[in-house]
């Protein structure tokens, strides 16, 4: 009996200092080892206990996240190295007023020229008929992406000293991502079979035949590696700056565009039409009279032959007996 009691007493000190009278009541753990003959297993600590349920949430979230749109699939964590290589291209169409299109376009390239060559560069400039009113210009850059926001957010505020107005806009994009990857492994693999070639060429000497055919294909590789580079840095050139073309087209004034324009665009063109009939017709004759000549001969020549061969018979035929002659008779018979 003494030793019943020696062992409750060590269970409760137990309790009371493993559980501090947090989890359990501590009636009910006398009772119990009176009952079994041996304490209970201390339980878990609370704060270990929310610690591990805060872990194990953290772990489901990172393994299993849900849409937004509540899918009820894991969504895929976004890899870095897999990000979107996109080319852009850019088409912009401006009508301006013939007087002002030069200066639009200055102002254009000077924005560009501004920037810098590792923002934006000129690549063509062109402009016809300026001071006409069929006047027409062209403007290519390259921009890159932070150069292209700024251009398109003050494009309306540039437009605006020169009386032009936007009047067509048109985006295009290319993935070269693919091609990326596949020209950075094939650039690797050429790397790597350069390396091998230059250990092989180094550490292993052997005949002349062998040393030179090992110097041919190393030589070989490294011009597949200095091509391969040089469209490898092409594309992502391409991907860094955008291309973008701006065009120009002359828009016409308000007195310009009245009904009897078309009037007096006829008349205006009344004398150069005139001219250029009869320049066309002389062009013509120009190149038809030699066609001319050749078709005259070969039919003056077909007549000739033919009234030859019509009178040639007449010449070879022997003369009859004329005409009006009476034919003399020969005796008759008895």
């Amino acid at each position: 009996m003494l030793r019943k009691w020696i062992l409750a007493c060590l269970a409760v000190a137990a309790c009371a200092c493993g559980n501090g009278g947090d989890s359990y009541p501590s009636s009910s753990a006398p009772t119990d080892v009176m009952a079994t003959g041996a304490p209970p297993p201390p339980p878990p600590p609370p704060m270990a206990e929310m610690k591990m349920a805060n872990m194990d949430a953290a772990s489901r979230s990172q393994i299993v996240e849900q849409e937004p749109g509540g899918g009820g699939q894991p969504a895929q964590t976004p890899d870095p190295a897999a990000s979107r290589q996109i080319a852009y291209t850019y088409f912009f169409g401006f009508r301006v007023p013939t007087g002002n299109m030069e200066a639009l376009l200055n102002a254009h390239r000077a924005a560009c020229e501004q920037a810098g060559a590792a923002k934006c560069y000129v690549v063509n400039s062109s402009i016809s008929g300026l001071g006409q009113e069929g006047a027409y210009a062209s403007l290519e850059l390259r921009g890159a992406a932070d150069w292209m926001t700024g251009f398109k957010a003050n494009m309306d505020d540039s437009l605006k000293p020169f009386e032009a107005e936007l009047d067509s806009n048109n985006t295009m994009s290319e993935d070269l991502t693919v091609q990326l990857i596949d020209t950075s492994a094939r650039l690797n693999s050429a790397k790597t079979l350069r390396d091998r070639l230059q250990e092989l060429l180094r550490d292993r000497p052997g005949k002349l035949g062998e040393l030179l055919e090992i110097e041919r294909e190393l030589a070989r590789v490294q011009a597949e590696i200095d091509s391969t580079e040089s469209i490898l840095a092409a594309m992502r050139l391409r991907v860094a700056m955008s291309s973008v073309t701006l065009s120009y087209q002359a828009r016409y004034d308000a007195v310009s565009e009245s009904i009897w324009r078309p009037l007096g665009d006829a008349f205006g063109s009344f004398v150069p039409s005139i001219v250029g009939s009869l320049a066309a017709v002389v062009m013509f004759t120009a190149m038809a009279l030699p066609w001319l000549l050749i078709v005259a001969g070969l039919v003056w020549f077909i007549v000739w032959l033919t009234r030859w061969v019509r009178r040639r018979p007449r010449r070879t035929q022997r003369p009859g007996p004329p005409s009006g002659a009476a034919v003399a008779e020969g005796p008759r018979p008895v």
